[in-house]
């Protein structure tokens, strides 16, 4: 694990309560102390694109007889356009499709089974069948795509009740619609002249959907609109226009409008992009081998939320999670009622690998199964606070509680839980005592550039982006003979000068605009070439460059204590000494703070050699962004 230079001190402040402690923490660089650290770093909210999220589109299209198909596009070029976008889009190992189109009634036309597929066959299949008109299905029922929607719906919540919670948090739902005409007939209860009832009712089934994805836990949905103006009348354009605007708007998602089928073109479906974006919720650190209690941390060796003293009363082993090897940790067991020397096979647990930890939160599959946590979300009710934490210190992890005060002592269970006190006992002293400290600082949201990794091309990785350059596909040229490499912006039709690359290491990569004088401004793109893995023909490979929004946060935290463990005798084998200092980042969807979200955890070891010597001995220990991981979550309900 990299640990990088010393960071130099910063003013405390307090974070917790209202008292200052201006003499109890100096503002200069923190003494070393062996078995007290400091903590610091920068961590940002995932972006889901470049994060690859699971991703589900659902292509809502009108295949509705009339001027679209004789007037307007009778040579289908939004079939083909629809085909490369499908294609494109599959390139994208996380996305999925579903197409739907709607005439007198909406039908699935793909997948043959099941809500979504990476099939495709069956999805240009399908799009071929929206080259033909669907007639009406009677006098005035040619254009249902009302009923489009719930059939959008009904795949979106399938799918939806496929997944396991710590999977849906990270799916993102988008119906990208291409529309060219009003609803035919008019919803229930809309007269036929109704205007204002039609798009209410229109504007209510995308909000409703919208809602519902959100209620089911989901990262969110964008319903973007593709208008094709396509009756002889502009003014019933217009009308269908100020319609389709509010139920993008409803979507959260863009609303374009193309006069006719030479307008379109691949940009029109270039929608992908725009995704829910997730923010900064909670940094939680917690030393899992230092137990809080009234009277400060309690040595906790295996980490499993009992102390020592307390293994040593009920007879259990203070060096082994699980004293009995059935796959359910000691504090669970004696939570629970079970017994935890004698081997248990809970009914609960019978379809679960023993030992497995799916969210990677400390608590096996089977642990959570007994006391009600989802086994794959580190926060199962989305207040912040993990599991195993609000478990261990016996807080309500089924409800929100960080507003609480459950012992009464003045000082909310949440920020007990972020000093690493105890909620449960009036330890006020303890708590300014052996409390963590915190400053956090937070950036707000950054936007970035960021390039695909090549593919083709290989032994080059591109390292960074300039902020000048233009996001869409670029390219990369590699030429083996002379062992030259060259770049070409997104925004230029142009390669930029031949560079050579033969001798490897971190080299620059120039636009053909780019001058010296432009900086960071200028476009251009940092690679590393590794010229042993250099591909031995000549290579050109497009290059995709995004927009990456991120809110980061600048953060340190003081006073975290350790512990004079004991030597694991699990299948951990940790040596006397160690303690596992665990940083949890929470995030969530862009204006649902209190929802379940994702949560990175960096693990930072540490080793309380003697009373006089840790490693790592740095005053301030930096943890890297790159640090943090994701739990594995299946796709399994």
């Amino acid at each position: 694990m990299t640990r990088a230079r010393l960071v130099a001190a910063l003013a405390v402040a307090l974070a917790l309560g209202a008292c200052t402690e201006a003499d109890l923490f100096s503002t200069d660089r923190p003494p070393k102390e062996p078995d007290r650290v400091t903590l610091s770093g920068r961590v940002c909210a995932d972006d889901p694109q470049t994060a690859r999220y699971p991703l589900r589109v659902v292509l809502l299209v009108d295949r509705a007889a009339g001027p679209l198909f004789s007037d307007y596009d009778p040579a289908a070029l939004r079939v083909k356009l629809m085909s490369s976008f499908v294609q494109s889009a599959l390139s994208q190992p996380e996305t999925a499709i579903a197409i739907v189109g709607y005439a007198g009634d909406a039908r699935k036309l793909a997948p043959t089974e099941g809500s979504f597929t990476k099939n495709p066959g069956q999805l240009l299949a399908a799009l071929e069948l929206l080259s033909l008109p669907s007639p009406c299905l009677g006098p005035g029922q040619c254009r249902d795509y009302l009923d489009g929607i719930r059939a959008a719906r009904a795949l979106i919540e399938a799918d939806m009740a496929s997944l396991s919670a710590g999977a849906r948090v990270l799916t993102q739902y988008v119906v990208v619609h291409v529309a060219a005409g009003r609803q035919e007939p008019y919803a229930t209860g809309c007269g036929a002249a109704d205007v204002a009832c039609e798009r209410q009712r229109e504007v209510d089934e995308v909000t409703s959907l919208r809602e519902a994805v959100a209620a089911r836990g989901a990262a969110g949905l964008r319903y973007h609109v593709i208008h094709l103006a396509a009756y002889p009348d502009a003014a019933d354009d217009d009308e269908v226009a100020a319609g389709l605007e509010q139920v993008a708007l409803a979507g959260r998602g863009l609303y374009q409008r193309f006069e006719s089928a030479s307008g379109l073109g691949p940009a029109a479906f270039d929608l992908l992009d725009v995704r829910t974006v997730l923010r900064a919720k909670h940094l939680v650190v917690a030393n899992v081998n230092a137990k809080p209690t009234p009277d400060g941390p309690a040595l906790d060796s295996d980490g499993d939320g009992l102390s020592d003293d307390e293994e040593r009363g009920l007879g259990t082993d203070p060096t082994a999670r699980d004293s009995d090897l059935d796959g359910i940790t000691d504090l669970v067991e004696v939570l629970t009622g079970l017994r935890p020397l004698e081997v248990d096979t809970p009914i609960a647990c019978a379809a679960v690998s023993a030992g497995a930890d799916t969210d990677r939160d400390g608590l096996t599959d089977c642990d959570e199964r007994l006391v009600g946590t989802d086994p794959s979300l580190v926060d199962t009710d989305g207040d912040g606070a993990p599991d195993r934490l609000e478990l261990v210190l016996g807080l309500d992890y089924l409800n929100a509680d960080a507003e609480g005060d459950r012992d009464g002592d003045g000082i909310k269970n949440g920020d007990e839980l972020l000093a690493h006190s105890d909620p449960r006992s009036t330890d006020i002293d303890a708590h300014f005592t052996f409390g963590y400290r915190y400053a956090i600082t937070d950036e707000g949201v950054r936007t970035e550039r960021v390039a695909a990794a090549p593919k083709t091309l290989t032994g080059v990785e591109i390292l960074a982006v300039s902020d000048g350059t233009t996001p869409g596909v670029g390219a990369l040229q590699y030429l083996p003979a002379t062992g030259q490499l060259t770049w070409r912006d997104a925004g230029e039709s142009a390669t930029g000068p031949l560079v050579a690359v033969s001798a490897g290491g971190e080299i620059t990569l120039p636009a053909a605009s780019f001058a010296p004088v432009q900086g960071d401004d200028g476009r251009f793109v940092r690679v590393r070439v590794t010229p042993a893995d250099l591909p031995p023909d000549p290579t050109i490979e497009a290059v995709r460059v995004v927009l990456r929004e991120r809110q980061c946060l600048d953060w340190i935290v003081r006073n975290v204590r350790l512990m004079p463990t004991l030597a694991r005798t699990d299948v951990t084998g940790a040596a006397a000494g160690h303690n596992d200092v665990l940083v949890y980042f929470a995030e969530a969807p862009e204006g649902r703070p209190t929802a379940p979200g994702p949560v990175k955890i960096a693990a930072v070891p540490f080793e309380l050699v003697s009373p006089t010597r840790r490693v790592p001995d740095d005053a301030i220990v930096e943890v890297l962004d790159e640090e943090f991981v994701r739990p594995r979550v299946g796709s399994g309900p």
